[in-house]
């Protein structure tokens, strides 16, 4: 990735979190997935940005279409929760989709030149050479209600972004770390499991534990939390 972007702030929404709040933490990821829809002029670009977020953990695409009309419609048939927008719209453009987005969906920009009129999406703009754990990561901070911004972004914004939890990682086992690492990579319990050489059901008893101890809802939660403690490295 550009050197830029090597290191993306997040900060929160006022619209606060569209991810549902009263599913089990052990399975919200599976049963309340991250609904995305992808819009570009380009309908190349449209498959390429499906295909990366095929099958990451947590996130189901559910359509895709060039800007216009049929966002609109597609807005109202399936109830994304973030938008994956391909390239910088023009202002009208982004203007409409935004209005047609509406409170509490997420627009993430992706691709093209880095934004400095204000052209990326108001949750954030990733550069084309994204990864695939690095869109998918993106698609689930904006559902949460957090923006993606530039280190150099993030110095010229004034409010402070409250954390997901103000508990410690100091109340966490250095396993339940390595646990919540790789719950932040996206990998299910079966596939932590494995590459920890534990049983699936020890994995599951740390993931509940984690999650009792730092006082969050899911695994999403979890997720950023792990973003902001800095536990998240490359795998």
């Amino acid at each position: 990735m550009d050197e830029r972007y090597a290191t993306l702030h997040v900060l929160p929404q006022a619209a606060g979190p569209v991810v549902p709040q009263d599913a089990d933490p052990r399975t919200a990821d599976r049963e309340n997935p991250v609904r995305v829809h992808v819009v570009g002029a380009d309908p190349l670009a449209r498959l390429g940005l499906i295909t990366l977020l095929d099958g990451c953990p947590g996130i189901r695409v559910t359509g895709e279409s060039a800007p216009g009309p049929r966002v609109t419609v597609a807005l109202r048939t399936q109830r994304p929760h973030v938008l994956v927008v391909h390239g910088l719209l023009p202002a009208d453009q982004r203007a409409h989709l935004v209005q047609a987005a509406g409170e509490g969906v997420g627009v993430l920009t992706m691709g093209g030149p880095e934004p400095v009129d204000g052209s990326a999406g108001p949750d954030g703009h990733l550069p084309g050479t994204a990864t695939a754990g690095q869109l998918a990561a993106g698609v689930i901070l904006a559902a949460a209600g957090y923006t993606l911004v530039t280190a150099a972004a993030a110095r010229h914004r004034a409010r402070p972004a409250p954390r997901v939890s103000q508990v410690g990682t100091e109340e966490l086992t250095e396993r339940e770390c390595e646990v919540l690492e790789l719950l932040a990579h996206g990998l299910s319990n079966g596939e932590i499991a494995e590459r920890l050489t534990l049983s699936e059901h020890t994995v599951k008893t740390h993931v509940q534990n984690t999650l009792h101890k730092l006082r969050l809802r899911n695994r999403v939660h979890a997720a950023i939390y792990a973003f902001e403690a800095g536990l998240r490295r490359p795998c």
